[in-house]
């Protein structure tokens, strides 16, 4: 396999899942496991999939082509593992001032997820992996700003629990619906979109209650 083909591999696994589990077998499981942690262990591999390719596998856990307890097992601890990881790195950069780690990412990016860790903290570590690139940014930018260790991996694994449970248990409910088979690209899109409704929902009153206490005080 060259690397063009790893690439589309990579890019087509999350709607092509049931081809490969046919072409890799067992295997699958450890692809599975390296895609989700890659996803938030390495900033660098925010292009891999991670909510559709764990939405798809519970939709074919659904259909007895996967088991749906060995990949919660599985998703949990490469998420949990992933974030660890990358808060490591953070700390790493951080001790060395890598410039040329630095170079692959853009310090807005860096200082938007460090006011989102500061601002929110606990919520941040728990629910950050349900925002695109804030679940790869904020372990990354703990790490990097010394946040307590501890607390960072209390309320992450709480975090990699609900998005577990959340994904593939969604997938699973969904799986055996002909019309989500039929229509997986269009349901992960849904699903998407509907899971975002909550951490909105969140910002906006958390929001509200700082501006009402701001009024308050003055």
């Amino acid at each position: 396999m060259d690397i063009s083909e790893l690439f589309e591999l990579l890019r087509m696994l999350d709607s092509e899942l049931y081809t490969y589990i046919n072409k890799y077998g067992m295997y699958i499981y450890l692809l599975l496991f390296l895609i989700v942690f890659g996803k938030t262990g390495f900033v660098v591999f925010t292009f891999l999939p991670g909510d559709s390719l764990v939405f798809a596998s519970g939709t074919i856990a659904a259909l007895d082509k996967l088991n749906v307890f060995f990949l919660f097992i599985l998703f949990f601890i490469a998420t949990t593992l992933a974030d660890s990881n990358n808060y490591l790195i953070g700390r790493l950069v951080n001790k060395f001032s890598s410039k040329n780690i630095m170079k692959l990412i853009p310090q807005s990016a860096i200082e938007k997820a460090s006011d989102f860790l500061i601002e929110y903290d606990k919520i941040a570590l728990t629910f950050s992996r349900f925002i695109p690139l804030m679940r790869t940014l904020t372990p990354f930018v703990a790490g990097f700003t010394n946040h307590p260790y501890r607390n960072f991996v209390s309320y992450n694994s709480i975090g990699a629990l609900i998005w577990t449970t959340v994904w593939l248990g969604t997938g699973f409910a969904l799986g055996n619906l002909p019309w989500v088979e039929n229509n997986l690209l269009f349901t992960l899109s849904l699903i998407t979109v509907i899971m975002f409704i909550p951490t909105i929902y969140g910002f906006f009153t958390h929001l509200k209650k700082k501006n009402a206490s701001i009024t308050k005080s003055n």
